[in-house]
């Protein structure tokens, strides 16, 4: 492929809000009456769109879809903090069962973004696990984070999907709960919630209140923009995506590619990692620039919209396997060094896919949502 390099546009705009985990606690002692699940969010935004998902990962029952809670009607309230858990947990904005909505064993929790939840939720009870470790959600849906609970079972037979990040085992046991220092987008913290909510020292769950601060510094990864869901230049081909989504214009399996960062933007400790997703199982090219094109808004380019320009850099090619790539690859060089950066400053993100199937204009490629990372020292 071909990068056309299109004309320099002066940076600004402001970034759409993104929603992620931010504390999750499953397991106490005694009956399971005080589970949930906390998402961060900006304040009055919407979740449509979003599912909560659970996969099962003990022994012979690993891949199953366990839960599939569907989050869509729920709006961030002031807090910033939107609460799924039993009736009795405190601050609970989508009640769930009264007990055991979770499985006290291992397991991977999903966050998604999906115009297809009627065809998620008609996967509960099955397998859905397609080649190990990868599952039916990526092609279903847009992860937007994943975390796996481990008990000792990992080291032998049981498993976590999808790449995601996992936490525990706890001795024999998996975590209690996790959360993340400060709240999102902190990382999450090195301990473990408590075990007993009796217990009134130590880590503690606060639902719907904010987080334990544990001395953690925020990732510096930076934020989306330039979405392909009507709130900026218009798809090319009406080819919208969801709001919300925070993904490109729709490709031809009906998705969106979505680009996100993940580590942290310092030119002393680079571990950033840009992940692609929701993409055809096709070519990638992961390219820097140094604005956002006409100001964060984005122009017509192939089947989506040019997010990153100004003088680019070609960080690397690489194949998509499941719709899913990241860059940078095993023995790649670190995203701060392909990328010339040698003095703190602003960056633009993105990932140019084909899409051979003739679906909205005759170039047959498609590009994601943009990405901008403020480099440190």
């Amino acid at each position: 492929m071909k990068l056309p390099f299109l004309a320099a546009a002066c940076l600004a705009g402001s970034a759409s809000a993104q929603v992620s985990f931010s504390e999750i606690y499953i397991s106490h002692t005694g009956t399971d009456t005080l589970e949930f699940i906390e998402l961060k969010g900006t304040p009055g935004a919407s979740l449509a769109g979003y599912m909560v998902l659970i996969v099962e990962g003990d022994a012979t029952g690993a891949g199953t879809l366990d839960r599939a809670y569907n989050v869509g009607a729920g709006t961030i309230p002031a807090s910033g903090l939107y609460v799924l858990g039993t009736p009795t947990v405190a601050n609970v904005n989508q009640p769930l069962n009264a007990q055991d909505n979770f499985e006290n064993g291992t397991e991977t929790i999903y966050l998604v973004n999906t115009t297809n939840q009627a065809a998620i939720t008609a996967l509960i009870g099955t397998n859905i696990v397609t080649t190990l470790p990868a599952t039916q959600i990526p092609v279903l849906s847009t992860i937007v984070e994943a975390v796996g609970f481990a008990d000792s079972g990992i080291a032998t037979t049981d498993a976590i999907f999808d790449s995601a990040t996992v936490f525990g085992p706890d001795g024999t046991n998996l975590p209690a709960g996790i959360w993340r220092c400060g709240d999102a987008p902190s990382q999450w913290a090195t301990g473990f919630l408590n075990f007993d909510p009796l217990l009134t020292t130590g880590n503690t769950p606060t639902p719907g209140a904010a987080n334990i601060v544990c001395g953690i510094t925020p990732p510096n990864s930076g934020v989306a923009y330039c979405f392909g869901d009507g709130s900026g230049t218009a798809c090319p081909c009406g080819n919208a995506s969801a709001v919300g989504a925070e993904s490109g214009c729709l490709n031809s399996l009906g998705a969106g590619g979505k680009l996100v960062a993940t580590g942290n933007g310092s030119l002393t400790s680079d571990t950033i990692v840009l992940t692609g997703s929701g993409m055809a199982n096709s070519s990638a090219l992961y390219f820097q620039g140094t604005t956002r094109t006409a100001g964060g808004v984005g122009a017509a380019f192939g089947d989506g919209l040019r997010c990153a320009s100004g003088t680019v850099v070609r960080l690397g090619t690489t194949a998509n396997v499941a719709g899913n790539s990241s860059y940078p690859t095993a023995g790649a060089q670190s995203v701060s060094v392909k990328g010339l950066i040698t003095a703190p400053g602003t960056r633009t993100y993105q990932v140019w896919y084909r899409n051979a199937t003739v679906f909205c204009n005759p170039e047959t490629f498609n590009v994601t949502n943009g990405w901008e990372i403020v480099w440190a020292p």
